[in-house]
């Protein structure tokens, strides 16, 4: 075998130099070991350089190599400190898909100096993120013979890598067991924090469905998002915010990658700025820098001085990125909107370990677990199913290399695992950097803002009063209407009701001349017939769903029906994705964990979404603004469906998004995720029932943010129960009228559907809220209040924006999304025969 590969070799090596290129020794060997597997055969070449001599390189092979080999017989021991119960798992699967024959030890203990001798008798040790490993336990586990430290993360902060390179100890570390599970979490945290999902979450398992000005969010698209730190991890999540979001994201870093900087398709054309220049304008920030000496508490007092002013921060990265007492500090004064994190300074002693019968002694982060504001999960920004096996794989593939004598290979064949002693990093951007920014920032523009001045006209004309209704008015709803009465020149009359609108309540738009109606009012025939008869010339619906108004009744009447087409896509499409993230990684269930002090990980496994296929039922505004942040963000593969195929949807990029249309059963049995973006009629109600969760694929995630109606909540308790639904994030419940938007915490909720759905720790409800943004309130005010106006004014009700018809017909159906869903379920030629 030895002389057939020189043979070869020297073959292709025509001019004698005894050194090939490092890819032509690659496919010598991969024709003449075909029983290898690539990875392996890459492994043994990395070591040697880019032009290798190939005889030294075929004795090595041969010779000691094979001599080497014969202590994978020999036992080698292995010492796994902070070791959980799924560690063990899949540490052990590991060891025997990949024959390492290695000996384990499993410590549940972290690795300090207290607990140095448990690695007694063992080659190596495996030691996770909070393991201490600082120069005097690396000079005792010299003395007990250890010849290799394997870190089963990427970080080794806590690793005094001058001590092991004094005594002889190998590091290896995993440097990407999964950059797109931590990239994911980072949004997954950003969109929980903005979106308000854990505390809707703590709410809605105490009957309290009431929502408030403090759960009010900012819709994503447009606003302005800092990356600190753009490697792989910081880049996936640059990607996801850009791509997906279309946020407006800037990035820092000492070191400028060109996958983030260079113009598209080869990078993502995000500019590099200062740090303080990335502070003062942006609106959201994540944090995903190594933690160095020039990195440490590089969020500080004096940063919080140039902060704007509610900027949200997220961090899984290190603790020790940010000095706790200033981030209290922030949060506590206002500087700092809300901060979500995997990790905190401080935080070793207590994370992966339960201290819920106990106490912490930590204040700084006894403080944070109290906040509001505040989203802690316990470093399980890894958890995933894909991380854990290339930790277990690659660590495993490490410390096999140490045994055999070849040394720690490279991840993938790209990544070096070994950890040697950093050199440091420059404390500021080069110079030709640092220059190259600063005329950037000069011609920076403003964050963009999706809310335009031109879509908020003041009205004219408005001299004349105009007496308005409102149902189901929250306080935050009255101070937004007030408000924009004043803001755009409204003069109306306006009076509010927290009462519902049914047949009992009508008689309080006695003397109104319109009357404005949400979600889950009820203007049936005999609603109507009674506001005719008192003098209301309109309704005006201040939501987009139509569903609960007689239209024919209210056309025959005579009286003009509004409502508001688009009052924000992005807004509920970003929460749809808010409310998957949160289920997949388990932030709710994770935060509520930390809030009585256990930090461990069991029950919080997720998944990353890369790759993962994903199904969207209704193509109209929001689904299609839904499909570009799953397909172009996160990297999935979606389908969709609909009875009218959308262009901007199906046609290839850029003048669509290049997604194909299939069938229901395709959606069902294929994909991990479904969304549901549909108008609820006759066609679609329980359109998720017991049939079609029974043809889903097993352990599907199911999203609405359309109508409860669309599932039938029985079929999807069952499918709970069963394991076939593998969770599932719910703004609308069937059933939901009378119970959202009211506190019911102290009284017996009689929806037991309702009741038991909120006791899955896998099912997470908001209680219709994915509208509820600054920006949606806005447009929503605007364009209920202009309707009223051209009514008042005797015109038709004006499209909002310019672009969507607001005025509701017999003729248009039912309406959520887009007018052209009322008959979603039909077949394309009854849609053109209609």
């Amino acid at each position: 075998m030895a002389s057939s590969i020189l043979t070869e070799c020297r073959r292709i090596d025509a001019a004698g130099s005894g050194a090939l290129p490092k890819h032509d020794l690659l496919n010598v060997l991969e024709s003449a070991l075909p029983d290898w597997r690539e990875d392996d055969v890459e492994t043994l070449l990395h070591t040697w350089g880019e032009h290798i001599q190939y005889e030294a390189f075929v004795r090595w092979l041969f010779e000691m190599r094979s001599s080497s080999s014969r202590s994978k017989s020999r036992s080698f021991k292995v010492a796994i400190f902070s070791c959980a119960p799924y560690d063990r798992e899949w540490f052990d699967r590991a060891n025997e898909e990949l024959s390492s024959n290695m000996e384990f030890t499993y410590n549940p203990e972290q690795l300090n100096m207290d607990t140095v001798k448990l690695a007694q008798g063992c080659d190596a040790v495996c030691t996770f993120v909070n393991d201490f490993a600082g120069a005097d336990v690396v000079e005792a586990l010299h003395e007990l013979g250890v010849q290799m430290i394997a870190l089963r993360c990427a970080g080794f902060d806590r690793v005094d890598l001058k001590a092991t390179e004094r005594f002889g100890i190998t590091v290896a570390r995993v440097p990407a067991y999964s950059p797109y599970a931590v990239g994911e979490h980072a949004v997954a945290l950003m969109l929980s924090l903005n979106r308000h999902i854990t505390r809707s979450y703590r709410n809605a398992r105490i009957g309290n469905f009431s929502l408030n000005g403090a759960m009010i969010g900012q819709t994503l698209h447009g606003k302005r998002v800092g990356i600190i730190g753009t490697g792989l991890i910081g880049s996936i999540t640059a990607r996801v915010m850009k791509k997906g979001f279309e946020c407006d994201v800037v990035a820092y870093d000492v070191f400028e990658n060109p996958k983030i900087a260079d113009p598209e398709p080869q990078g993502l054309a995000i500019p590099y700025v200062s740090l303080d220049d990335l502070l003062s304008t942006c609106d959201f920030i994540s944090l995903h820098a190594p933690l160095l000496p020039s990195t440490k508490h590089m969020i500080n007092f004096d940063k919080l001085k140039i902060m704007k002013k509610g900027i949200m921060i997220v961090n899984t990265s290190r603790g020790g990125l940010i000095d706790t007492k200033a981030l209290i500090q922030g949060l506590k004064d206002g500087t700092i909107g809300g901060a979500a994190m995997d990790v905190v300074e401080n935080e070793a002693p207590y994370f992966f370990r339960n201290f819920s019968t106990s106490w912490i002694t930590d204040e700084n982060i006894a403080v944070l677990l109290r906040m509001p504001n505040v989203i802690l999960t316990p470093h399980l920004a890894f958890f995933t199913r894909e991380a854990l096996r290339t930790i277990s794989d690659t660590s495993l593939k490490s410390l096999a290399g140490v045994r055999d004598g070849c040394g720690p290979p490279k991840q993938n064949g790209k990544l070096d695992c070994v950890c040697l002693p950093p050199k440091e990093a420059p404390s500021v951007l080069r110079k030709s950097t640092q220059a190259a920014a600063m005329t950037f920032m000069q011609s920076l523009p403003a964050p963009v803002h999706p809310m335009k001045a031109e879509y908020f006209p003041a009205f004219e004309n408005s001299e004349q009063s105009f007496r308005i209704v409102f149902f189901s008015a929250t306080p935050t709803e009255i101070e937004a209407f007030q408000k924009g009465n004043e803001e755009f020149n409204g003069n109306f009359t306006m009076k509010f009701y927290q009462s519902r609108l049914t047949i009992e309540s009508v008689h309080l738009a006695k003397d109104a001349e319109g009357v404005c109606i949400f979600v889950h009012d009820d203007a049936s025939a005999e609603v109507v017939k009674a506001l005719k008869a008192q003098g209301v010339k309109m309704l005006g619906l201040r939501c987009s769903g139509t569903n609960h108004v007689d239209i024919a009744a209210a056309n025959d009447a005579g009286l003009t029906v509004t409502h508001v087409p688009g009052y924000s896509a992005s807004s509920i499409a970003e929460h749809a994705v808010a409310l998957t993230t949160s289920v997949i990684r388990c932030i709710p269930q994770a935060t509520e964990n930390t809030r009585r002090c256990n930090f461990e990980l069991n029950g919080l496994l997720g998944f990353d979404m890369i790759g993962k296929k994903v199904g969207i039922f209704g193509t109209g505004r929001t689904g299609k603004v839904a499909a570009r942040i799953f397909s172009a963000g996160y990297g999935c593969e979606v389908m969709c469906n609909d009875p009218v195929e959308k262009p901007q949807v199906k046609d290839m990029p850029p003048s669509g998004l290049g997604l194909p249309y299939v069938s229901e059963d395709q959606i069902f049995s294929e994909c991990d995720i479904i969304c549901l973006f549909v108008p609820l009629n006759q066609n679609t109600a329980k359109m998720i029932d017991a049939a079609a969760i029974e043809k889903m694929k097993n352990g599907v995630i199911l999203v609405n943010t359309s109508r409860g109606g669309l599932v039938d909540n029985k079929a999807l308790i069952q499918g709970l129960h069963q394991g076939k639904i593998g969770g599932a994030g719910l703004d609308v419940v069937e059933g939901e009228e009378g119970y959202f938007f009211a506190d019911w915490s102290d009284q017996v909720v009689q929806h037991d559907d309702l009741s038991i759905l909120t006791c899955f720790n896998n099912v997470v409800i908001t209680y219709h809220q994915a509208w509820f943004t600054v920006e949606s309130m806005k447009s929503l005010c605007h364009t209920t209040l202009r309707s009223f106006h051209a009514c008042r004014l005797g015109e038709e009700p004006p499209l909002q924006r310019n672009k969507y018809k607001t005025v509701v017909s017999k003729q248009d159906g039912d309406c959520t999304a887009s007018i052209d869903f009322m008959s979603f379920r039909r077949s394309k030629k009854e849609i053109e025969s209609a």
